[in-house]
């Protein structure tokens, strides 16, 4: 109605200004001819022409409400930009034009989608083409003749390399796969201290490598209903990060877990070298690296990212607390979790 308003006070001002202007000729012009028109004549055209026009705005409005209550109304589903109008030719034109504009919008969408599709499709099978050869590598280092130090050194440096290759493979397969994140996602009942010891096993090698023991003091009795292999991969980029910032800082990390009614926290904490705080706030962000990402060059700034994009998936929570020098805590809080 408003809309609708708005559109014809322009119309409506001009057609009373017209009837004043016509009046008064008419008035000019009966005092030319000694005539002596009253007052009341004159008001009661100006009201029979006022009735007029409310009654054909009326008419208008009755033959047009539904266009203007749909151009009025927020825009929620692209189909609902299809809906038939009736009424003045601007309107049907309008019409035409936007089923126009809607046929060129979806072809444009299906034309992207196929190119995201493509490009999906490329990204999945370089990654899993990649992890062969990774993990040839991989075997011929642990066949690897070890004669001094210096072979010692290298095979360590080696597997260090190969270690950021596949962790760099795991990130850009799981960006992939989070874009369809309800087409592989199995919620189970799991016992949290067993994924976690999983994820310290696939580590295992970082960790002796970079002289850091994990403690993890979480309760067997404690379990959680999330998705194993996505919250395992979340776990191990957090972990990944505990020991990066930790290396030649530090030589430990804490792995901890509590249940405090319906909530489980499970928390990670490192004593490294800690996150700035004007960078605090942003660590979640894609491809922010910081002034760590400056220090440590490895850094890719999508660890914490997917790591978020995870958990809000998952239906969990996530927090970071970190005092530059003294480390950093993740946790990660599990909701509506009954006890055993």
């Amino acid at each position: 109605m408003k809309l609708f308003l708005r559109e014809h006070i322009p119309l409506t001002v001009f057609h009373l200004l017209h009837a004043v202007f016509l009046l008064s000729i008419v008035y000019l012009y009966m005092l030319e001819q000694s005539f002596h028109p009253s007052f009341g004549m004159f008001a009661y055209l100006f009201v029979i022409s006022f009735v007029c026009i409310v009654m054909f705005l009326a008419w208008r409005y009755w033959r047009q409400s539904h266009a203007y209550r749909f151009l009025s109304s927020n825009l929620r589903q692209l189909d609902t930009s299809t809906h038939p109008f009736s009424g003045s030719p601007l309107l049907l034109a309008f019409q035409k034009l936007l089923h126009s504009q809607y046929r060129y919008y979806i072809q444009e969408i299906q034309i992207l989608h196929k190119k995201m599709d493509d490009t999906s499709l490329f990204m999945n099978q370089w990654v899993h083409q990649m992890k062969t050869p990774v993990s040839v590598m991989d075997l011929l280092l642990q066949n690897f003749d070890i004669q001094d130090q210096s072979d010692r050194e290298f095979v360590n440096s080696m597997r260090e390399e190969l270690e950021r290759l596949q962790h760099g493979l795991e990130l850009a397969l799981y960006s992939e796969r989070i874009k369809r994140f309800s087409h592989d996602f199995h919620v189970k009942r799991l016992p949290l201290k067993t994924m976690v010891n999983h994820v310290i096993e696939h580590y295992k090698r970082s960790l002796i490598r970079n002289r850091i023991h994990p403690i993890v003091e979480i309760p067997e009795t404690i379990f959680v209903e999330t998705d194993q292999k996505w919250f395992q991969f979340a776990l191990s980029q957090i972990v990944t990060n505990a020991i990066k910032y930790s290396k030649n800082v530090s030589n430990q990390i804490l792995l901890s877990a509590v249940q405090r009614e319906n909530n489980v926290f499970l928390s990670v904490q490192d004593f490294g070298v800690g996150i700035p705080k004007q960078d605090i706030g942003r660590v979640f962000e894609p491809f922010f690296t910081g002034m760590n990402g400056r220090r440590f060059r490895e850094s890719t700034g999508m660890g914490l990212y997917l790591v978020k994009q995870i958990v809000d998936h998952l239906g969990h929570g996530i927090a970071i607390s970190s005092e530059e020098g003294k480390g950093t805590t993740v946790t990660i809080t599990f909701y509506n979790v009954t006890k055993m």
